[in-house]
């Protein structure tokens, strides 16, 4: 099985943190989690949800930002003009001063768009905007559910194989016992001794190697909620509570992929695409806007005496409005080379977008029937596994009692508890591959 490297980084840092969280849970009550408790807090406190929660409201003011374009805007002018040098006019060969000493002006300018197809096709692209995070929402939550999901039983297939593994460590006690003290009687030889004292040692670094990978387990699982490192889990539950959903599959079972995450994506961006291709049109139609000013301006003069009449005339100032002016602006495209080559350029992306849709499917249907094939194969195991356990453990009790009573043999004896510990831990094992496939298949289908 391939490992991202974003799962391998996060189990590395998993490992290095667990020297320093050890001694730091000893000071907490522990957390317990169950399985909807674990979805639960992870759908409200990881930061995946919280960051695709985000994205939602950020495309909703985008929305509405684009239904805006449909109001009226106003936008207000002034402008002032301060003459450092008189301005001169030429006139009968000669050079007159101005006597204008500043212009000034203020303005108000309406503008309503009324017929503006572009306008509409791109309010209609924000609601597929507002889809796409939507859908990308759930698609996050469908994949953060399955991660939990699996986490979850990675921890009880670790602590029940745990406890399958210290049974086991008890057998080889209890057979040590009975060889050590069958020994010292004579009645025994050293080799059963010896071999059933290596039996029992052998089992350690496998118990204390599961002992590591619940701690990883739980700290993984503490990543996936977004829970403070710091904060103990106490994982309830174990795998046969769970012996109930394992069931076979009735005939061939259909695969609907029509909630699939990533297939709806994919439909979204094929209507995207579609809106495109029609914004594009849009930029060959005429487009009809309404509009108003209105300006007030003045004039500030100089004093000054005429080079005509020699009349003088004293500084002064003088504002004028020039009126509400409101009328229609009609605009329409002749020519624009590059649209066409937009136009083709659309077409070629909703075409390799079907075919990318296309391979997907038929992807999503290898993966969900894969995970039927394994859901049923699981089942098949359970039950084998099962009676298997059954059957050690009384080929075990009868090894016994024939190794106490002097018939049997060391080995015998030896091989029937390592029968026992293997037969549970892979029914254990069984149950955790058919909960895994059947998590992996809700995802698939779109399951929540």
């Amino acid at each position: 099985m391939k490992v991202s490297l974003g799962k391998k980084l996060s189990i590395g840092l998993i490992t290095i943190l667990i020297p320093f969280m050890a001694g730091a849970q000893e000071k907490q009550p522990p957390l317990e989690i169950s399985l909807d408790r674990a979805v639960e807090i992870a759908l409200s406190e990881s930061p995946t949800i919280q960051i695709a929660d985000q994205e939602i409201a950020r495309v909703d003011y985008s929305k509405k930002s684009a239904w805006y374009g449909l109001l009226p805007t106003l936008d207000g002018t002034g402008q002032y003009s301060k003459y450092l040098t008189p301005a001169t006019m030429s006139l009968a060969g000669m050079n007159l001063a101005l006597p204008t000493d500043f212009n000034a002006s203020l303005g108000l300018q309406l503008s309503l768009p009324l017929v503006v197809p572009a306008l509409w096709k791109s309010i209609q692209l924000t609601e597929l905007e507002m889809q796409m995070a939507v859908e990308k929402a759930r698609a996050s939550k469908i994949t953060l559910r399955n991660d939990v999901t699996k986490a979850y039983y990675n921890i009880l297939l670790a602590q029940d194989s745990y406890k399958v593994l210290q049974d086991g460590y008890s057998l080889a006690e209890e057979n040590y016992k009975q060889a050590k003290k069958r020994f010292e009687a004579g009645i025994a030889a050293e080799y059963d001794y010896i071999s059933a004292e290596v039996q029992m040692t052998n089992l350690q670094p496998n118990i204390l190697q599961v002992e590591n990978g619940i701690m990883q387990a739980k700290l993984y699982l503490k990543v996936l909620m977004g829970v403070d490192m710091s904060v103990p889990l106490s994982v309830v539950g174990h795998l046969t509570d769970f012996e109930n959903e394992v069931s076979g599959l009735k005939g061939k079972r259909a695969i609907e992929l029509s909630n699939n995450a990533d297939l709806k994506q994919l439909e979204i961006q094929q209507l995207q695409l579609d809106k495109s291709y029609q914004l594009q049109q849009t930029q060959l139609m005429p487009t009809l806007a309404g509009f108003g000013q209105y300006t007030y301006a003045g004039t500030g003069n100089n004093a000054a005496t005429s080079p005509f009449t020699g009349q003088y005339s004293p500084a002064s100032t003088s504002w004028f409005g020039q009126g509400l002016i409101v009328g229609l602006q009609l605009s329409v495209p002749i020519f624009h080379a590059t649209n066409n080559v937009k136009l083709k350029q659309l077409k070629i992306q909703a075409n390799q977008l079907k075919i990318q849709r296309d391979y997907a499917e038929n992807q999503l249907n290898v993966q969900a029937r894969t995970a039927l094939d394994n859901m049923d194969k699981a089942v098949k195991q359970v039950d084998a596994a099962k009676k298997a356990a059954t059957l050690a453990q009384k080929a075990y009790d009868i090894s016994a009692k024939r190794y106490e009573t002097g018939v049997g043999i060391i080995i015998e004896l030896q091989n029937a508890a390592l029968a026992v510990t293997q037969s549970q831990l892979s029914y254990q094992q069984a149950i955790s591959d058919y909960l895994t496939a059947k998590a992996d298949y809700e995802k698939i289908t779109g399951q929540q």
